[in-house]
């Protein structure tokens, strides 16, 4: 057995500000560690597919973080590990999607070619792989629509507060 960790972490831009309104408050970020390396963090930004680190998110002044712990089979862990290699490997093609994020706030499940919100590509690493059965389609999540599923889950293994 492996673990993942999904991190949920609240920004202060613009865009976390609409996103912290419209999708039930608490967080606007979310992104995703496999246990290989428990500072790596993978996800979207206005930049595209990004790596961040917990010392990333301190220095953009994240204060609230909530991190869920996952239990993953090996072969899950390979998948996801392979899926993510892909979007390293070609992270120049793949965009952020603000049209997505507007989307999803109206429950509308609108897939853009090569474009991601940070939330949605969470959500298709765990669906894709297999790691947890999601009840909705990757782009209807916003990074609070995680926890009840996450919460729930039997691969959970902790939940931590204030990680960052």
């Amino acid at each position: 057995m492996r673990t993942i960790t999904v991190l949920l972490t609240k920004y202060s831009d613009w865009i976390s500000t609409l996103v912290y309104h419209i999708g039930g408050h608490g967080y606007t970020h979310a992104s995703l560690s496999l246990d290989e390396d428990e500072n790596t963090y993978y996800s979207f930004n206005y930049h595209g597919f990004c790596v961040e680190t917990l010392e990333k998110h301190r220095h953009r002044g994240v204060k609230k973080s909530l991190s869920y712990q996952l239990s993953v089979s090996d072969e899950t862990y390979e998948e996801m590990k392979k899926n993510i290699e892909q979007f390293k490997s070609h992270r120049t093609e793949y965009q952020y999607t603000r049209i997505g994020v507007a989307f999803c706030a109206l429950r509308i499940p609108f897939k853009w070619k090569k474009h991601y919100f940070c939330s949605q590509f969470v959500a298709e690493m765990l669906a894709a792989s297999g790691a947890v059965k999601l009840k909705n389609k990757p782009q209807l999540y916003l990074p609070n629509h995680f926890t009840r599923e996450l919460r729930e889950s039997s691969q959970l293994l902790s939940i931590h507060y204030n990680l960052v």
